[in-house]
């Protein structure tokens, strides 16, 4: 496979005058060919001349020949990986494996535990997408607050009402990011949400997205539990034994993946207390340095210095018991 880099084409440009743009960089008019957009970003930087820029992988017979021929640094050989699901464990467990959190984190866990067999519980403190945009939409017109199922919570995740958006700074070189955007499409997305630079999901299209990734999930046999908070640990001989919801039922676990997000802020008061997080929450934080300065002697402004973005990840685990915590 062909790797190709700094297609330039104008913003209106059609599919068949990319092709040609590629048979020309490849010198090869003559040969057919197929191609995959790995990637579409948009350059604004001349407000008269807006371009798309592409990365493409091709396949076209006699590659490597072809990739000496044309000597350019913007093509090169390349192998895709696929991503590949983590081996499984050898102990049994005894119960089903239990996730604390609906939003992304807990969703893809839950999908790719339930396609594993592993039949997960997931527990989420709102109600299902549905519901919730409705609930969340009182909200906003009537004031009416439920402290359990609004912006922060229920099914989807906070981002459910923050446009979708699908862009992360994390280094992938296992394939995950494209693995979660193809499911996404699977799942209903727009195609072009896989190679475009920051890709996003508007709400109306990612509730639908979200309750079929949930049918999905129980179909292959895991079990969603809404309006059910997590309220209490029970841990025996350093290990996880059950978990509490609501302040009154009991389920017992083995393992526990919490993916809560980052606004539950009593739970993590519960983690505290469980001395289960002893590490400071993953954070991202965006911050303005604003400053007044005087220009041409005229009245006081404000000046806003460049974006600073700061960012800490970690991972960290007790027996039978993960976290992986994300604020953004």
């Amino acid at each position: 496979m062909i790797r190709i880099s700094q297609l330039k084409l104008p913003i209106t440009h059609t599919k068949a005058q990319l092709e040609k743009k590629i048979a020309k960089v490849l010198k090869n008019p003559g040969n057919s060919f197929t191609y995959e957009i790995k990637k579409q970003s948009l350059d604004c930087r001349h407000k008269n001349d807006k371009i798309f820029v592409y990365t493409v992988d091709v396949t076209i017979r006699d590659e490597q020949k072809l990739a000496k021929k044309v000597n350019n640094n913007n093509i090169m050989l390349t192998k895709e990986k696929p991503y590949e699901f983590p081996s499984p464990g050898e102990t049994p467990l005894l119960h089903s494996p239990v996730i604390v959190g609906s939003g992304p984190a807990g969703l893809f866990c839950g999908w790719y535990l339930a396609k594993a067999g592993y039949c997960p519980i997931i527990l989420e403190r709102g109600e299902e997408a549905e519901k919730r945009q409705k609930t969340v939409e009182n909200f906003w017109k009537n004031g009416v607050l439920d402290p359990e199922s609004n912006v922060q919570f229920g099914e989807g995740g906070a981002g459910t009402f923050s446009d979708g958006k699908l862009n992360t700074l994390v280094k992938d070189p296992y394939g995950r990011n494209h693995e979660v955007l193809k499911r996404f499409v699977a799942a209903g997305a727009p195609e072009e949400i896989i190679y475009q630079q920051k890709p996003h999901l508007g709400t109306d299209v990612l509730v639908g997205i979200v309750e079929k990734m949930r049918h999905e999930i129980e179909e292959m046999g895991g079990k969603f539990c809404f309006r059910s908070k997590v309220t209490d640990l029970i841990f025996e001989n350093n290990a996880l034994k059950e978990i509490e919801i609501n302040n009154d039922k009991r389920i017992p676990a083995q393992v526990c993946v919490l993916a809560p997000g980052h606004s539950a802020r009593d739970t993590f008061e519960l983690f505290y207390r469980k001395n289960i997080l002893d590490l400071p929450k993953n954070f991202w934080l965006k911050q303005h340095r604003e400053t007044k300065h005087k220009q041409n002697n005229k009245p006081d402004t404000i000046h806003r210095d460049p974006l600073h973005n700061f960012k800490l990840i970690s991972l960290f685990a007790l027996p039978n018991f993960f976290a992986s915590i994300h604020a953004l």
